[in-house]
């Protein structure tokens, strides 16, 4: 399955970047499309309109659990159901943790993280609907290659770090949470994106644009590679070969220290005995 004909997919952050750049992908391969942002998407609804699409749009807070149930009412009364739903928003703020501005940690933490939560709480329900209706049924998160390690090359954002940690965990529960449903859940982790804001900052920046440019992928083709792999079942759907050096550093570097770890000689005799038997939680006791 390469197209999503008829498809209803709505993607969070939807205005701008990457967001828009899974609308305009999504309505090349014939979805039907709502977009939701913290700002007005009017640009974007005119932009996609002309292409093509069928799109809408609401004003929404991902942090706030209220504005999301909203948006999925808003998006059923529209389309009639949701099948593929873009967990894009974000809020990023540069600095180490020392240097930080706790406010701007904590909105960051609210969007990223909570909202992610918010948007699987209330939209898992409807992706189950159109699982066992037999229409498609997937969630993607967008991460970062900040979800695969601390990348060396950038200025610490460090807040934005933790929080990409936080998607993959998200990605991780919610497929065992929901892959009993039928839902396809996969992360999306790019890196250096060419998007409007990072294009116009380049383009006033020669030393950046030196620094950046080449190890960027244009948001066409991160869009692409996300709808290809969220349809082909890849959990982590990395965009950019640049990512792949440090990330494979910090992963052998996880195993490393968990490896120090002694081996138990009888595994069957603990509740996490690796048969994935979820009943065999002593917490569970007591249900």
């Amino acid at each position: 399955m390469s197209d999503l004909t008829d498809a209803v997919v709505v993607v969070t952050g939807g205005a701008t970047g990457v967001g828009l750049a899974l609308a305009r992908e999504a309505v090349n391969r014939g979805a039907k499309v709502m977009l939701a942002d913290i700002d007005d998407a009017k640009a974007a609804v005119d932009e996609l309109r002309e292409a093509g699409g069928d799109v809408d749009s609401t004003v929404a807070d991902v942090s706030n659990v209220e504005d999301v149930r909203r948006l999925a009412k808003e998006t059923v009364d529209r389309f009639g159901e949701v099948n593929v739903v873009c967990n894009n928003a974000a809020f990023a703020v540069l600095g180490s943790l020392q240097e930080i501005d706790p406010e701007a940690a904590s909105r960051s933490v609210r969007v990223n993280v909570e909202g992610g939560v918010n948007i699987v709480h209330v939209f898992a329900p409807l992706l189950h609907d159109a699982a066992a209706a037999g229409r498609p049924a997937y969630l993607l998160n967008t991460g970062s290659e900040h979800s695969l390690g601390v990348p060396p090359h950038v200025a610490p954002f460090s807040v934005y770090t933790i929080t990409k940690f936080a998607t993959l965990g998200l990605t991780l529960t919610a497929h065992r949470d929901l892959e009993p449903w039928g839902i396809g859940v996969s992360m999306l982790a790019p890196g250096w994106t060419l998007t409007e804001n990072v294009r116009a900052f380049v383009e006033a920046d020669p030393e950046a644009a030196q620094a950046i440019v080449p190890f960027a992928q244009e948001s066409s083709v991160v869009a692409s590679k996300a709808f290809d792999g969220l349809l082909a079942g890849t959990r982590v759907i990395a965009t950019n070969p640049f990512s792949r050096a440090f990330a494979m550093e910090h992963a052998r570097a996880l195993m490393v220290d968990v490896q120090e770890l002694p081996v138990v000689e009888a595994p069957g005799e603990h509740a996490h005995d690796g048969t994935g038997d979820a009943e065999s939680c002593p917490f569970l006791g007591g249900r």
